[in-house]
């Protein structure tokens, strides 16, 4: 048994930036009429199918529900949420967990305070957004409720409260998909990675001579990743790659590779989409190569700013190179 605490409260609001704003948030109407009592629970796979990205379930329509009233009396909750879920092999899921807590005294409390009058004044501007929770009673029926507000719209602070302090045993979980495969964490690399190559191609950049930044020489090592873009996203603004390999160069591999990064000639004017790009990491700085189509490079020029130089042959094949 585990505290829900703020695994699950994070993954269920979204916390934006603090700030003042003139007004209250938005408060939609719930409908009025009876809760919608079902005859019995089932599993979170069932009454909350989970979506294959990493949306909350049921996020945002909570406001929609009717309010807990005394014509059911709650005596245990389920919540159902989608989250990041790491694996023995080192890779990561997004994986669908039902979770179920016993002692709901203080959230059921909660849900049935009141909903305070907007205030009109000065609110924040973080939204939260409610887990997808079913309360059960000691039949095994089940409900789904809209929580109080506060004078901002804003779900009360006791639920929030309440549902932080919940002691949760997962009854189930299960992957939906893959965030991270094995072999990208055994490599150090992003599952991911957005061609950065391209995007820069599709503004300006001062086309200086390539400089390698401070850092790439160590102690921190060199790594490599090499990614693949599906057909369908060469052409976008922002590519998406996907992990194909990974590896950290060694000291005589490095030397070569920064070689031919600082003679990089100017790159031409090119719009042929890459199919693969290569990414040379240390500590937060990087450096891009496409390793076909325009075959440029995205490194830092002497002035500091971006440069777009050609990639040369003998690079792409250093970069290539099991």
């Amino acid at each position: 048994m585990g505290r829900i605490g703020t695994g699950i409260v994070v993954a269920a609001a979204a916390l934006v930036t603090i700030a003042g704003c003139a007004g209250p948030a938005a408060a939609p109407d719930a409908p009025d009429g009876p809760l919608r009592i079902e005859p019995a629970w089932t599993s979170c796979r069932a009454a909350a199918p989970a979506p294959s990205g990493p949306a909350l379930l049921g996020a945002g329509d909570s406001g929609t529900l009717p309010r807990l009233d005394d014509s059911f009396q709650p005596v245990a909750a389920v919540l159902c949420t989608v989250g990041p879920a790491r694996r023995p092999d080192g890779g990561e899921d997004l994986a669908a967990t039902e979770r179920r807590a016993d002692d709901v005294a203080a959230l059921v409390a909660a849900l049935r305070r009141p909903d305070e009058p907007l205030n009109g004044g000065i609110c924040t501007t973080e939204a939260y957004l409610m887990p997808w929770i079913a309360l059960l009673d000691a039949q095994g029926r089940w409900t789904r409720v809209r929580p109080p507000r506060d004078a901002c719209g804003k779900v009360r602070v006791e639920v929030r409260d309440a549902l932080q302090a919940l002691r949760t045993t997962t009854v189930a979980s299960r992957p939906v998909r893959e965030i991270e495969s094995s072999a990208a964490a055994a490599a150090g690399c992003r599952q991911q990675w957005a061609d950065m190559v391209r995007v820069a191609g599709l503004g300006r950049t001062n086309g200086e001579p390539a400089v390698v930044p401070p850092g790439f020489d160590g102690p921190v090592p060199v790594r490599l990743c090499v990614y693949r873009v599906p057909a369908d996203q060469q052409r976008t603004d922002k590519p998406a790659g996907e992990f194909v390999s990974g590896r950290v160069l060694g000291d005589g591999q490095w030397a070569g590779v920064r070689r031919e990064i600082e003679a990089a000639g100017p790159a031409a004017p090119c719009a042929v989409p890459a199919a693969g790009f290569a990414v040379l990491h240390v500590g937060a700085g990087q450096i891009h190569v496409e390793l076909d189509g325009c075959r440029r490079l995205l490194a830092t020029a002497a002035g500091g700013g971006p440069t777009l130089r050609r990639a040369s042959p003998a690079l792409v094949k250093l970069l290539t190179a099991g």
